[in-house]
């Protein structure tokens, strides 16, 4: 775990100094080893003082912060079959490494097939760079991208990184970063970018089909997921509110056998407190719950701000709760946090939708899925980068290629049954019923986190203290953060 970052001039410049620079201001997410690369060597080194000493120079460069997450974590920063290599993520199960190799090896040079197939067949969360023979960058990302990258450019390089801060560091306007789009490849030289899309999560609209086998295939699904995403550790921490998706979860997380704790986070008195210590002893799970005042909510909103890159007033309010349940489950030592995310997209869990379902006469699939291609950059990415704050690699079970497949090949019926349906999912609560699962998880209707927890509460009131309304005054924040770097 760490971060990704790649420079290549354009005008046949040195770039390492930059990409040191971009190391250091990524270094909360790794600083036990730095990885250089200067399309000739591979430096791997305990501080930045000790690559800076290298005096390497180049005007290509691939740079890796390192941070153990489990025992077996190595940098990934590599040479396979003379290419060197910067994969950033995992495979689900993990097997990475060799992965990658024998994919490269497999190739016989075309770098760029192998690129590809790396797209197709690997199950993870991940992001790689290649630097090629000549000096030139083969870029890639999972259909679904759990693990965030940004490409930026002005008129004196190209460059990546896995926060948008390091590209601002070397002088690139927030106006010229995008997120790098998952499922494509990207061939960068000097002179160009080439954008190629190879795997985006597909869909075929499924007829009439017997409940019981979706609920059976959903169950099956999703089980599978949490076991990809569990197998290389045993104990995990789930962000639990009680509610209907992180309930599913932590049952499934029992049924496996992975020893798992319960994080509840929110304001003294918030009431998912104490639902969700009811529903952990119905699942049997130990429980942790982590209560906050509205001076917690000040002290961390500038940090946040900071991890999540943006000034929207929502993604902060979400951001705050996902930072505590981050920081929970470091103190507790878990460094792998399972959470819920995703399963609202593609199960038609937000109110919004009812309005889609009135509008568009119930016919939302569309809308559904535009949402599932688009929760990279809603909530994937932010959710990483607070975690890996904190030292946690954050994993999403419900954002899993084939069960995301599947769930928005589903009817709409099926999720939701008409325009004023105060539950939707449907299906889901249909799963959960089979499961076992008590009737407050399957038939309590959702409350958003930042609600639940009492932090849009909170923000709302700082906000008025300032004389601002909660999106002026996060505006305002935002813009001293950008300032202090």
């Amino acid at each position: 775990m760490g971060s990704a970052i790649a420079v290549l001039s354009k005008r046949d410049e040195n770039v390492t100094s930059k990409a040191v620079k971009m190391l250091n201001v990524l270094r909360h997410r790794g600083a036990e080893t730095y990885g250089l690369s200067d399309g000739g060597e591979i430096v791997i080194a305990k501080s930045l003082e000790d690559i800076i000493s290298m005096g390497m120079k180049s005007n290509v460069a691939l740079a890796c912060n390192f941070k153990r997450i489990l025992p077996e974590d190595a940098p990934q920063l590599m040479e396979i079959d003379g290419f060197e290599v910067l994969f950033e993520g995992r495979t689900f199960p993990p097997n990475e490494k060799s992965e990658v190799a024998g994919l490269i090896k497999r190739s016989r040079g075309d770098v760029e097939e192998a690129a590809k197939n790396m797209i197709r067949t690997l199950n993870g969360s991940f992001v790689f760079i290649i630097l090629e023979r000549g000096g030139k960058l083969i870029v890639g990302r999972d259909p679904v991208g759990a693990v965030p990258l940004y490409l930026g450019e002005n008129e004196h390089v190209y460059a990546l990184a896995s926060e948008r801060k390091a590209l601002w560091s070397i002088g690139i306007e927030d106006s010229r970063i995008k997120s790098f789009p998952p499922g494509n490849l990207a061939k960068i030289c000097s002179e160009s970018i080439v954008l190629v899309p190879v795997k985006t999560i597909e869909r075929t609209m499924i007829g009439s089909l017997d409940e019981k086998y979706i609920i059976d295939k959903l169950h099956s699904l999703l089980l599978n997921s949490i076991k990809r995403r569990t197998a290389d550790t045993k104990r995990v921490s789930i962000a639990f509110s009680g509610g209907l998706d992180s309930s599913v979860i932590a049952a499934l997380v029992k049924k496996i056998g992975v020893e798992a704790l319960l994080i509840c986070v929110g304001l003294e008195g918030s009431e998912e407190l104490e639902h969700a210590e009811k529903i952990a002893e119905n699942i049997g799970l130990p429980f942790r719950a982590e209560a906050y005042t509205p001076d917690h909510v000040e002290r961390d909103l500038r940090k946040v701000l900071w991890l999540i890159e943006s000034a929207n007033a929502l993604k902060i309010s979400i951001g705050i709760p996902i930072f505590w349940a981050a920081e929970a489950s470091s103190k507790m030592g878990c460094g792998i946090l399972l959470s819920g995310q995703g399963s609202d997209e593609i199960f038609a869990g937000y109110h919004k939708y009812l309005r889609g379902y009135e509008k568009l006469e119930g016919k939302i699939e569309g809308l559904l899925y535009h949402d599932a291609l688009s929760l990279y950059e809603t909530s994937l990415e932010q959710d990483e980068k607070i975690c890996s704050f904190h030292s946690v690699e954050v994993r999403f079970p419900y954002a899993d290629y084939d069960l995301m497949s599947f769930a928005l090949s589903l009817p709409a019926a099926l999720k939701i049954e008409s325009e004023d349906d105060p539950l939707r999912k449907r299906i889901l609560r249909r799963l959960a019923e089979n499961m076992g699962l008590p009737p407050e998880v399957y038939l309590k209707p959702k409350k958003a986190i930042q609600y639940g927890t009492g932090v849009a509460k909170a923000l709302r009131k700082l906000g008025r203290r300032m004389g601002l309304d909660m999106q002026s005054f996060i505006n305002q924040l935002f813009e001293e953060v950008k300032q202090i770097g």
